[in-house]
């Protein structure tokens, strides 16, 4: 979803701003969440998937379309692998400064 897009269903309320990481990456990526769960990432003109190279950047991207918070969600497969109890992602909210 591009920017301007992005920014009117996040200000119509239609979807709520993400920030998602995986577990041993250094990228993170930003967009909105849907009511059932469906992402919708940032991507740049030619249609790919935008990339940040680290929390803050993603935060300011978000920030510059006006967003004042957003949930950071870490996904780990390693709960998984070790068969632990606490499968499932960590999510936490930011409150973004401009």
């Amino acid at each position: 979803m591009r920017v301007n897009e992005l920014k009117a269903q996040l200000n119509q309320q239609i979807l709520e701003a993400v920030i998602l990481s995986y577990a041993d990456s250094n990228h993170y990526l930003a967009g909105g969440i849907d009511s059932q769960g469906n992402y919708h990432l940032l991507s740049d003109a030619k249609g790919k998937t935008m990339t940040f190279n680290s929390l803050r950047e993603a935060e300011v991207m978000l920030a510059s379309m006006g967003v004042t918070s957003a949930t950071f969600e870490m996904q780990s497969a390693y709960d998984e692998m070790v068969a632990s109890a606490s499968v499932g992602n960590v999510k936490t909210s930011l409150n973004l400064l401009h």
